[in-house]
This record gives structure tokens, C-alpha cells and sequence, in this order.
């Protein structure tokens, strides 16, 4: 019996690499040295001294307690072969110099194929980074940053260079510059993560072909920043509470077939802005209680949108510069849902005639170096608007030819076709009344 144990066991270490034990006097570098190409670490709940270079394939297991204390001068964990899994660690302590030939993580990843599973991070200028690798899954992460009055001095939660096809999911980054930085990478997932107070939620730069997916961006300067990039997908995500006077949602700059379907703006100071932007799909998205919903620059053109939701901003839409040249409404009819009372006499739930969206502020923001951001929500503004509407000074920021109702706005729709059908009757009997008098006194 003990011999078919003892063949099993060699079977498996030959088949799958054996199972190393950090002992009490055995640094976890040593370890790591002495490990067998698959060999698989397991970790006791305590504090390993960093900094740790892996350079062969490896799965390192910790458990509660387990904490890599990096030296403060370096990488704390820099992974140089494919293949390598970290599960169930705490990582802190890398350098936060900028004066160096890299700015240092608290893992840095430049082999294919790595895996990340339940990794915090803390104390580190970039909590992790990813260079020229391609095919790693980073889950389950929680990033916290050193929060500085000073850009300079914050790194990045997730920086991502020259890296395609990685997935990025279930993760909480929060304290950074940006949250997670993405430069020349392609076909990469991001998936239900968080990223709050940071700079940018996430800065995305001349990469293409990503999508984004049920992720949530609360309370940064700007949400979520796409530039000078291609077909990228956004579908799902809550961006909320993004204020000052600079402040998004979502930036959509110098990029093309971006589509962004189904997301939530909720509380942004502006929930979508679009600038040089030609091309997207802004489909059946939420717009709600933002101080500006939808903000486009005139060198934005050939967008469509279609089929969002516009209820209690503040302005649903301004266009700034000249009326950009942008569609309303989809090939297929669909205009987008308005909390502005419509006529809707065949009660199909498009309104008979197309709305209008007019305003004033698009001329005043442009006139004004756009101080007048900060008095959107003020008495003057407001009443610079009614004067406006009244002299019939105000710009069409939107028109919609197929403007769709929303429920309440149904009800409404009625009372409003039952009062013009009542007024159009009593100005009909008033003209023949007029005319009869007229011809009698004749």
C-alpha cells in the first residue's frame, strides 16, 4: 500500500510540480529560487520580507494574514516568466520615487498568461502594471492609493502598457491618479470593478477593440476618459457623483465607432461629453439628475443617439460652438425618451410632432471661457434662460423627429391633446360666431 502511495505521489509531482511549504527560516525568495518550474508555494499568515523576483512559472498561495512587506525601493513583486498565479495575498510597500528608470509597483507583471486572485494592495506608487504581456486575468483586487494633493505623487491603481487580451474584473481601486490606465493595448475585458476618488475612473489612450462592461465610477473628477481610440464597447456601467466644475461622466475625445449602450449617469456635473468625436452610438442610456446630460462640442459629428432616457437634469443637452450635425434617432425610428410634455394623439408613444430641445447656455459657455459651469444651478442663470425662451433667443440643441414618451409623460399627452382639441374647437366657434355677426350686421 505504501508503495502505490509513494508512486501516486511522484506521479503527481512529476505530472503537476510538488507543493513547497514556507517554513519559518526559509526566506520566500529562497524558496521561490529552489522551486521547480510549476511548483506550487504555500504561504503561512505572517509577513514575508519582498522585494520577490519570480522567473519561472509558479502558483504562490496565501491565506488570511499573509502579507509581502516590500522594501520601499523597488517592485515588491516582479514576475518575469508566463504562467505564474498569486492567490491570497496582501502586497505593500513598493518605491514611490519618481526619479527612477521606472516607476515601481507593488506587482509588476511581464510574463504572458499570469494570473492575480484575491490580491490587496496598498502603499505602493502603481498598484499593478502590466508591460507587453498579454492573456493575464487580474480578479477579485482591492488597490488603495496614497491620496496626495499632487498628481505627481499618485500613481495609477492598474497601469496598463502595450498589453492586449488581459480580462480585469471584480475589483475596487480607489485613491489614485487614475484607476486603471490604459496606453496602446488592445482586446482587453474590464468588467464589474469600482474605481472612486481618482483623477480619472479610467484613462484609456490610443487603444482599441476593448469593452467595458457592468463597472461602476463614483465620485472622481471624471469618470470614465476615452481618446484617440477605435471600437470600443461600454455597456452597463453607473457613472455618479462625478462633480466640479470640469467634471463627466463619461468623456468620449478623438474617437470613433465607440458604442456606449445601457449606462447609468446619475449626479455628474456633465454625464456624457463629447469632443472631436465622430461616428459613435449612444444607445439606451440613463441621463438623470446630472447638470448637463449630454454636453457636445461642434467638432463632434455623425454621432446617433437613440433610445436614452432624459429625466430631471438640470439641461438634457447643450451643444457648445456651432449646432453640431449629429443624429436623433436610429435608422429604425427610434428617438430617445424625453420628461418634456409631447402630443401624442394616435397614443403610439411617439410624439406627433419632433422636439425641439432649445437653449441659451451653449452661447453663454462659449462666450464665457466656460466660467459659467459654475452658475448652471443659480437664480441668474436661470433667468437668463426664461429671457431667452421668451425673445426667442435660444439655439437648437437637440431635434428629435420620432421623440418616444415616457410613461408619465403618456398620461400627460392626453390631457394635453384633450385641452388643444378644446381650444382649437372654441377658436373654430369663435371664428364662426365672429364671421355669422359680421354678415348679419351686413
Amino acid at each position: 500500500m505504501k508503495q502505490i502511495v509513494c508512486i501516486l505521489i511522484s506521479f503527481f509531482t512529476l505530472s503537476f510540480g510538488s507543493v513547497a511549504f514556507a517554513e519559518e527560516d526559509n526566506p520566500l525568495q529562497q524558496l521561490i529560487d529552489e522551486a521547480k518550474p510549476n511548483d506550487t508555494i504555500e504561504l503561512e499568515a505572517k509577513v514575508y520580507e519582498g522585494d520577490l523576483l519570480i522567473d519561472k512559472p509558479l502558483t504562490i498561495i496565501g491565506q488570511d494574514g499573509t502579507v509581502i512587506q516590500g522594501t520601499r525601493t523597488g517592485n515588491v513583486i516582479q514576475i518575469e516568466s508566463d504562467h505564474v498565479t498569486l492567490q491570497n495575498l496582501e502586497v505593500k510597500g513598493s518605491g514611490m520615487s519618481r526619479d527612477s528608470r521606472e516607476e515601481f509597483s507593488g506587482i509588476r507583471i511581464i510574463g504572458n498568461n499570469c494570473t492575480l486572485d484575491h490580491i490587496t494592495i496598498t502603499e505602493s506608487f502603481h498598484g499593478v502594471l502590466l508591460n507587453r504581456i498579454d492573456g493575464s486575468t487580474l480578479t477579485n483586487l482591492t488597490i488603495l492609493g496614497k491620496r496626495s494633493e499632487s498628481l505627481s505623487e499618485q500613481g495609477n491603481g492598474i497601469h496598463i502598457l502595450r498589453s492586449s487580451d488581459n480580462i480585469i474584473e471584480n475589483s475596487y481601486m480607489e485613491g489614485f491618479r487614475d484607476g486603471i490606465y490604459v496606453e496602446y493595448s488592445d482586446n482587453n475585458e474590464i468588467n464589474n470593478n469600482t474605481m472612486t476618488n481618482t483623477r480619472y475612473g479610467m484613462h484609456y489612450m490610443y487603444s482599441d477593440y476593448n469593452s467595458f462592461t457592468d463597472n461602476e465610477f463614483i465620485n472622481n473628477v471624471g469618470g470614465a476618459a476615452i481618446m484617440h481610440s477605435d471600437y470600443i464597447q461600454l455597456k452597463n456601467n453607473k457613472f455618479s457623483f462625478n462633480q466640479g466644475t470640469r467634471s463627466f461622466g463619461l468623456l468620449i475625445q478623438t474617437s470613433r465607432e465607440v458604442e456606449a449602450l445601457q449606462n447609468e449617469f446619475h449626479l455628474n456635473q456633465r454625464g456624457l461629453l463629447l469632443e472631436h468625436a465622430t461616428n459613435n452610438h449612444i444607445e439606451g442610456n440613463e441621463f438623470f439628475q446630472n447638470k448637463i446630460g449630454i454636453e457636445v462640442w461642434a467638432s463632434s459629428i455623425s454621432n446617433t443617439f437613440s433610445q436614452n432616457i432624459f429625466t430631471k437634469n438640470t439641461n438634457h443637452v447643450l451643444t457648445v460652438g456651432k449646432n453640431a450635425i449629429n443624429s436623433w434617432a436610429d435608422n429604425r425610428g427610434n428617438g430617445n425618451y424625453w420628461d418634456e410634455p409631447m402630443i401624442d394623439l394616435d397614443r403610439d408613444g411617439v410624439g406627433d410632432i419632433p422636439l425641439e430641445y432649445t437653449s441659451s447656455l451653449g452661447d453663454l459657455i462659449e462666450k464665457s471661457d466656460e466660467l459659467a459651469y459654475l452658475f448652471l444651478d443659480s437664480p441668474a442663470v436661470q433667468v437668463y434662460e426664461r429671457a431667452n425662451a421668451i425673445l426667442g433667443n435660444q439655439d437648437v440643441m437637440a431635434l428629435d423627429p420620432y421623440p418616444l414618451l415616457l410613461e408619465k409623460e403618456k398620461s400627460n399627452s392626453l390631457w394635453i391633446a384633450i385641452a388643444s382639441v378644446v381650444i382649437f374647437s372654441g377658436v373654430i366657434y369663435a371664428f364662426v360666431r365672429f364671421r355669422r355677426r359680421k354678415n348679419y350686421e351686413s
